[in-house]
């Protein structure tokens, strides 16, 4: 069975099936059946990853019957070009404005969240820095029953301190 590489536009989504539908006006709008997705993992290490959106443009490998396949990525155009194009950067910048990034050639990364991050874990979080650790922020609170400080203590502004018996 041969197979034809095609670009069109994603008319609907499957988000349960990890599926699309696209459509090529360059075929008078024909429409594909339900196409999948592929997926880098889907056993015991499993992913999914962000769908593509409506009316996004990808490319898909299409049956000889033209309307069967699978989807193989999105592409960029001259109405849609790359947000970056340095060679050197790993970019994801989510519709809401979320920008990830990393910067191998400066050592880079950078998050930018419009909303909160959230870090859980099991056990412990270590942060390491060969430089100084800067964390900016209107306010802080720490609900940790016990701080250790192992090295000296310096602070510029006041000390407020209340102390709570009996709790």
């Amino acid at each position: 069975m041969s197979t034809q590489l095609e670009y069109g536009e994603v008319t609907a989504i499957d988000h349960k099936t990890c599926r699309l539908r696209v459509r090529f006006d360059d075929r008078d709008g024909l429409q594909t059946y339900w196409l999948n997705i592929p997926q880098r993992n889907t056993q015991g290490t499993q992913r999914r990853p962000l769908m593509p959106e409506l009316g996004e443009q990808v490319a898909v490998l299409l049956n000889a019957d033209g309307v069967g396949g699978v989807y193989l990525g999105g592409i960029y155009s001259t109405a849609e070009p790359p947000p970056v194009v340095d060679e050197d950067t790993d970019y994801v910048r989510f519709s809401d404005g979320t920008v990830m990034a990393y910067d191998r050639k400066a050592g880079v990364m950078t998050m930018e969240g419009v909303g909160k991050i959230r870090l859980k874990c099991g056990l412990g979080v270590t942060i390491e820095a060969v430089g100084a650790l800067e964390i900016k922020a209107p306010s802080a609170v720490l609900a940790i029953p016990q701080v250790t400080l192992s090295g000296n203590l310096q602070v510029v502004g006041d000390i407020i301190a209340q102390r709570v018996i009996g709790v």
